[in-house]
């Protein structure tokens, strides 16, 4: 695909809003993308499940004046308790899941009923973090952008008021399946479809890319996976996982910021070096890499079985050639990953020509 046409796509996933399992952005890009799939020619099947989707609705002031939020997922139910509110900053890395048991237990033993945490972020800017279910720690915790940090921390407790409501009702969500027709063992194709906020370099350029992977190998045997539920830790991918036997030649996960560009001097951007691609179980390993050159993804061929990242690290631990592209840009998991922001048609043409090569390789090693 042309470096606009790729652009496109990125803009259409975007325009959906924050991509929230669940969520109806979530049901839009699954409809989207069940229509892309069709375009294509391959037959597509919608496998829904349903979950308990957790949501908080409501407020967090200082001095009567809103802040952006973002209720820590799954944390209690019910409105937050009246009474003092811990403010402090809080560091997320590129929005991995970090030790929120601490901050609970320290908050609670000093009388605190919530927690407002400001994400540190280079940019100020509010910073999402996954949560696998089962991990919660029943303290109200609220996470806001880095640049409330000074406000945060000129304003005694009774300034901030956290006037939230969390509720867990009934949700459904769904991974799509589709294929080719093409005869033979196929070769599976996955991105992720989730994420907190709009996602256009985190989620839209994988969408992007894979949808060209698709074009480009039309002629061999093809299974293409999109998955939900990544800010659960990867539960769509678990789940799909767990409910059947995988038969196909090699995986080819195409991961966060495919093609999420980061600033490079003055004026200028270029392809985030935050970004990297792991490709196990292959003898084409070193062609593999060669190919990838161009792209700008680190190259980890045989990476220990702990390096893994992403829904890659499901993958990594079924008994297939596995080739992981990953990583994160600086708007990654924040409200300001915009197509504009986090990446370009010259920097997705680029990227989808550089994969189609190495996925090729990849693809007929794995057939012997």
């Amino acid at each position: 695909m042309e470096g606009d046409r790729l652009f496109g796509l990125v803009e259409e996933y975007a325009a959906f809003g924050d991509h929230r399992t669940g969520s109806d952005a979530d049901h839009a890009t699954t409809g989207w993308l069940v229509q892309q799939f069709a375009d294509r020619g391959l037959t597509v099947e919608v496998d829904a499940y349903g979950f308990d989707r957790w949501q908080a609705h409501g407020d967090v002031t200082i001095d009567d004046e809103p802040v952006e939020h973002l209720a820590l997922h799954g944390e209690w139910e019910g409105p937050v308790p009246e009474g003092p509110v811990l403010a402090t900053g809080y560091s997320v890395g590129f929005g991995g899941e970090q030790s929120f048991e601490a901050v609970a237990g320290a908050a609670q033993s000093s009388g605190y009923t919530s927690a407002v945490l400001a994400t540190e972020h280079p940019h100020g800017s509010l910073v999402g973090v996954n949560r696998a279910p089962g991990e919660e720690t029943g303290f109200p915790i609220v996470l806001v952008p880095a640049r409330e940090a000074g406000r945060l921390d000129g304003a005694e407790g009774s300034r901030i008021r956290v006037d939230l409501t969390a509720e867990i009702g009934p949700g459904t969500t769904a991974n799509v399946v589709a294929a080719n027709g093409v005869v033979g063992r196929p070769l599976l194709l996955t991105t992720p479809m989730t994420g907190w906020f709009g996602c256009a370099g985190e989620r839209g350029t994988g969408l992007a890319v894979l949808l060209d992977l698709v074009e480009r190998l039309a002629d061999r045997p093809l299974m293409v996976l999109a998955t939900s539920g990544h800010e659960f830790l990867y539960d769509g991918v678990k789940r799909w996982v767990a409910d059947r036997r995988l038969d196909a030649t090699a995986i080819v996960h195409v991961g966060a910021a495919a093609a999420s560009e980061a600033p490079e001097g003055i004026g200028r951007r270029a392809l985030a070096p935050t970004r990297v691609a792991f490709c196990g179980g292959s003898t084409a390993a070193t062609v593999v890499g060669e190919a990838l050159a161009p792209g700008a993804w680190s190259f980890v061929p045989e990476p220990e079985p702990d390096a893994w990242l992403g829904e890659g690290e499901v993958w990594s631990e079924l008994d297939l050639p596995v080739l992981s592209v990953t990583g994160a840009g600086p708007w990654f998991h924040t409200p300001e990953d915009t197509p504009s922001n986090s990446t370009s048609p010259e920097s997705l043409a680029v990227c989808a020509a550089a994969l189609g090569e190495a996925v090729e390789a990849f693809d007929t090693a794995a057939r012997g």
